[in-house]
């Protein structure tokens, strides 16, 4: 089986209330891998607030893509490190970590759909049920945006709620977790992230 092409396409993914007070919108940046026996591998990578999409697009025509045609697309772990070894000065963050991941996740889609298996039995399953968190909480959210937005997921069935934290001052931090530990109660557990 040979990699015969891969087209990509810059997505537009709006970010209405409730999913977003932070950002307007979202880029996606999709990837689908064709082989020359009809699989068709489907991958992407999410640009937060649109910015650098287009950026990752050129990256992956321009630099990445001449890599896999022709490659194995069953030979994920080698094709990843031929694509990460390919630029020394920028394969581990950025443009390069973004294009690298939306080809990653392709690849993994397409050795899914040969084995006729879901990725996580392939991957050595535990377990055939994860629980689902809501995400979101951002920094310039005010407490009671916050609170309606953790609201709203475990109103979904979320029983996990993860809130970013990002103000310089500790106390602040954790006044803004404990207000939202309160008002979601027991029922919901909390979790935060830092954002890079």
């Amino acid at each position: 089986m040979k990699i015969t092409g891969i087209d990509t396409a810059v997505l537009h993914v709006p970010c209405p209330r409730p999913m977003s007070l932070e950002f307007k919108d979202h880029r996606m940046m999709a990837a689908f891998i064709d082989t020359d026996e009809g699989v068709r591998g489907f991958g992407y990578t999410l640009a937060f607030g649109g910015g650098g999409a287009e950026a990752i697009q050129v990256y992956l025509e321009t630099r990445l893509k001449p890599l896999l045609i022709g490659e194995d697309p069953r030979m994920v772990g080698k094709l990843w490190e031929k694509m990460f070894r390919a630029d020394r000065g920028i394969r581990r963050v950025g443009l390069a970590g973004y294009g690298v991941a939306a080809l990653d996740i392709a690849l993994w889609d397409l050795v899914g759909k040969i084995a006729g298996q879901p990725l996580f039995r392939m991957w050595g399953a535990v377990t055939d049920r994860v629980e689902a968190y809501g995400s979101g909480g951002w920094a310039n959210y005010a407490v009671d945006d916050i609170i309606a937005e953790g609201r709203f997921y475990a109103g979904h069935g979320c029983r996990y709620y993860k809130m970013k934290i990002h103000d310089p001052d500790p106390r602040k931090n954790v006044a803004r977790v404990e207000a939202v530990k309160k008002a979601l109660g027991d029922g919901v557990r909390l979790m935060v992230d830092v954002n890079q």
